[in-house]
């Protein structure tokens, strides 16, 4: 039996109701991606905010060279176990406090150059995922943060 509704097409009464039904499951699939989105959004800020604190971080351990040194026309040195320290004051310090130091990495490039790199490490608890399929609960970020001494 067909029925008329007005001037558009006509529809048989089993037809009626479709749009009805698949109203929830757009919606559920409108939530996953916005759960989605906010979450990758979440870990993609974190993320830079850990590679400021890694550049940073490298770039306070330039504190432990010996300025007089410097200053006299001596090449460049560095004291490891200060540059060490200063790196994790920065990070402890800094809007991550909760970061963890991988490794600093003190040595020279092919140029003869020093170089101090720093690789931190966050866990990130994310916000809708775990309510999610698949006991999503954190994702962790690595950043590693470089310097190099032009003298």
């Amino acid at each position: 039996m067909k029925t008329r509704s007005g001037p558009g097409p006509s529809h048989t009464r089993s037809e009626r109701g479709t749009v009805l039904l698949m109203f929830p499951a757009a919606v559920m699939i409108m939530l996953v991606l916005g759960a989605i989105v906010l979450d990758v959004g979440l870990s993609q800020v974190r993320g830079r905010e850990l590679q400021a604190v890694a550049d940073s971080a490298a770039n306070d351990s330039l504190a432990a060279l010996d300025i007089p040194a410097l200053r006299g026309g001596e090449s460049p040195s560095l004291d490891p176990t200060r540059a060490r320290v200063i790196v994790a004051q920065a990070v402890a310090a800094g809007p991550l406090p909760n970061a963890t130091i991988l490794a600093v990495d003190i040595g020279t490039d092919n140029a003869g150059r020093i170089t101090v790199t720093v690789q931190l490490s966050l866990r990130v608890d994310l916000m809708i995922a775990p309510a999610l399929p698949g006991n999503l609960r954190s994702t962790t970020i690595t950043k590693t943060g470089r310097v190099v001494v032009l003298a």
